[in-house]
């Protein structure tokens, strides 16, 4: 059985320069479309789960979520009219660059905008960040890392300002006066 492989693959021609070409192409767009699409499900998972807090962060204030149907609106009302003090102006700046890469992903799927806009999230992401051990990780994450690291890091802005809300209003309702 084994000697009858051997023969298979040497009478097996050899593959011209055109098809090792097209082989190569077809090895890089599939790793280019595997990269993609894992970018693509995380960050867009995570963004989706983040947009749940802010969901509930707008009805802890008592808006109408379906008043804010996009991203960007709802980040707009948190950020400029509630303005809640635990979350702070950078923490919204990154989150609007993550959904910047999202909606690349999922509109365009134009790599080197995807990168570029990858970047300006990893520089702001850097900038607020303290120096150590985190800031370093942060350096050596790849695009999908950070991407969906950063839109966590806001998220939990969210959650506690959230919390801090409902905390707020329940010791406002048992305190006399």
């Amino acid at each position: 059985m084994a000697n009858e492989k051997s023969l298979i693959f040497a009478n097996k021609p050899e593959l011209t320069e055109q098809e090792k070409l097209f082989e190569d192409t077809h090895k890089r767009a599939m790793e280019l479309v595997r990269r993609t699409e894992q970018m693509m499900l995380s960050v867009v998972k995570t963004q989706v789960i983040v947009e749940g807090f802010m969901i509930e962060l707008l009805e802890a204030y008592g808006k109408d979520p379906s008043h804010f149907f996009y991203t960007g609106k709802k980040i707009e009302e948190l950020r400029d009219r509630i303005d809640p003090p635990e979350v702070g102006r950078p923490i919204w700046e990154l989150l609007s660059l993550c959904s910047h890469v999202r909606n690349e992903l999922v509109h365009s799927l134009q790599v080197d905008k995807i990168k570029e806009k990858s970047q300006k999230v990893r520089e702001a992401y850097l900038a607020m960040t303290p120096e150590g051990a985190r800031k370093e990780g942060i350096k050596g994450m790849n695009d999908t890392e950070l991407v969906t690291d950063a839109i966590r890091h806001c998220g939990s802005y969210i959650v506690i300002a959230t919390y801090a809300k409902g905390a707020a209003d329940k010791k406002a309702k048992t305190t006399p006066g």
